[in-house]
């Protein structure tokens, strides 16, 4: 067996390893224009917070994921009132961002014997629904220029 008989490694360890640099600095610099383009700042503001107890959970959601799996999360402290912060760059698409004032921080949506939501909570767009939305009430379009997004608890 010839093949068994030759060396695992490169007979040039040195021209392998600045391949091997030259790869990875190519990936990067694809990564980083990947990320520029196509992406846009997006910022939101919520209000109707009445006090600052727990946390704000902001979540957005793409269509496919609406209510399931959030494409992005985060906690904030709240601030009586309101508050505000940034999703960062965010590809361009159909998205609806939902918020839950979790004054009790247990990580949810906490809800009375009947099923009605006792934390305050909204959406994007505001709509006024019995119930949580359909995407298409809370969708918003995603573009190149940076967007904020203003939600309404209630």
């Amino acid at each position: 067996m010839i093949l068994a008989a030759l060396p695992r490694t490169a007979p040039f360890p040195a021209a392998r390893a600045s391949h091997r640099h030259l790869g990875r600095t190519l990936l990067a610099a694809g990564l980083i224009a990947s990320g520029a383009a196509g992406a846009t700042d997006v910022t939101f503001e919520v209000t109707g917070l009445e006090s600052a107890q727990g946390q704000v959970l902001v979540a957005l959601y793409d269509e496919g994921s609406f209510l399931k799996k959030p494409v992005k999360a985060m906690r904030l402290a709240p601030v009586a009132g309101k508050v505000s912060g940034s999703l960062g760059a965010i590809p361009e698409g159909a998205y609806a961002l939902t918020v839950v004032h979790d004054e009790n921080a247990n990580g949810k949506l906490d809800r009375n014997m009947i099923g009605m939501p006792t934390e305050k909570y909204g959406f994007s767009n505001n709509p006024s629904l019995f119930g949580p939305p359909a995407f298409k009430d809370a969708r918003i379009e995603i573009t190149g220029d940076a967007q904020r997004i203003s939600v309404v608890l209630r």
